[in-house]
């Protein structure tokens, strides 16, 4: 996504890295290396309006977290065969857009990803969170991508791998992201994750051969619309979703979930969290262990499914906590 009013004043090319301002006619400053502590450098020498650091192709081994935490910033790599690897036993995030704080205090703006592939390194990390275990104060999870408080942000054609936590994950209040053309497989949870997402973007997702969801949406995912979307073979369910308001779904394939095609629920206890008023249109849900999808409180009113096939799931088609739960309309049972 671009952002009419915002103009690019520098390019930084790495290994080689160029300071190009405007009206300047030369490099003023070259690097050259194959970790991730260069790209780090190369944006915290970026002016204060901003600017892109390109990538080029090749391995970067990550010891610590590459973190975006100004606005205006584009990361690309020169193909996706720029890759970053984090080293063995670094216990950390790959890559963070925003800020490492365990809550956000500054809303970061226009920071675009793109043309990258993260290699999470997992079966050489010890912990899920960062340097150590997850507490009430340790909460910065070992994600490929950690999007926190991130506002008019984009992701498009990377694919991750491999995450000791998440392969993406927004939250800490995130407002119209962008995912686009996004891969995500063999990572310890989720493929990709969002929490206090709003007024979001989703398109162009194959997620597959995930420890836990496919997509998993929780704690306040509003309004956001996902689509053209393959989910195959995650352990657990396809879509995990709570706490999930007023979303669309469409163009999606669900195959050979460990459990449930497609899961929504209310937090634990509290009926005031549930996932409602959610539409699921022209969807394809086939070879679940469980239902195609389980709607699992009566707090989860509203949903609908229109012009969708469930096709040879172990629990049934659409399986209610009581009926009438979901609205459907136009749909085969096979």
């Amino acid at each position: 996504m671009r952002v009419s009013h915002r103009t690019w004043k520098v390019l930084l090319i790495i290994p080689i890295v160029a300071f190009l301002t405007t009206g300047a006619s030369q490099a003023a400053t070259t690097t050259s290396g194959k970790n991730c502590s260069t790209i780090q450098k190369a944006i915290n020498k970026l002016p204060a309006s901003g600017g892109q650091v390109i990538i080029k192709r090749g391995n970067y081994i990550c010891t610590d977290p590459i973190v975006i935490d100004r606005d205006n910033v584009e990361l690309l790599g020169e193909s996706p065969a720029a890759i970053l690897r984090l080293a063995s036993g670094a216990n950390a995030p790959v890559l963070v857009m925003g800020q490492m704080a365990q809550i956000p205090s500054i809303t970061r703006k226009n920071i675009h990803i793109a043309n990258l592939t993260i290699d999470g390194n997992r079966t050489n990390q010890t912990y899920e969170c960062f340097h150590g275990p997850c507490t009430a104060d340790n909460q910065i999870y070992n994600n490929g991508i950690s999007v926190r408080r991130c506002e008019d942000c984009s992701i498009e054609r990377v694919t991750v791998f491999k995450a000791r936590s998440g392969g993406l994950v927004a939250d800490k209040v995130t407002r119209r992201l962008t995912v686009r053309d996004f891969n995500s497989f063999d990572n310890q949870f989720d493929g990709l994750a969002a929490y206090e997402t709003e007024n979001s973007l989703f398109s162009g997702i194959n997620v597959h051969d995930n420890g836990a969801a496919g997509l998993s949406f929780d704690w306040d995912f509003n309004n956001n619309i996902v689509s053209d979307t393959v989910i195959v073979d995650n352990a657990k369910v396809g879509i995990f979703m709570r706490d999930s308001k007023d979303n669309f779904f469409h163009g999606f394939q669900i195959r050979n979930s460990g459990e449930h095609g497609i899961f929504l629920a209310q937090v634990e206890n509290d009926a005031t969290k549930p996932a409602q008023g959610n539409t699921f249109s022209g969807i394809v849900v086939s070879n679940s262990a469980g239902a195609g999808i389980r709607v699992n409180d009566a707090s989860c009113v509203n949903n609908l499914i229109v012009s969708s096939q469930f096709v040879g799931n172990n629990g049934g088609c659409i399986s209610e906590a009581v009926q009438g739960l979901v609205s459907a309309y136009g749909n085969i049972c096979r």
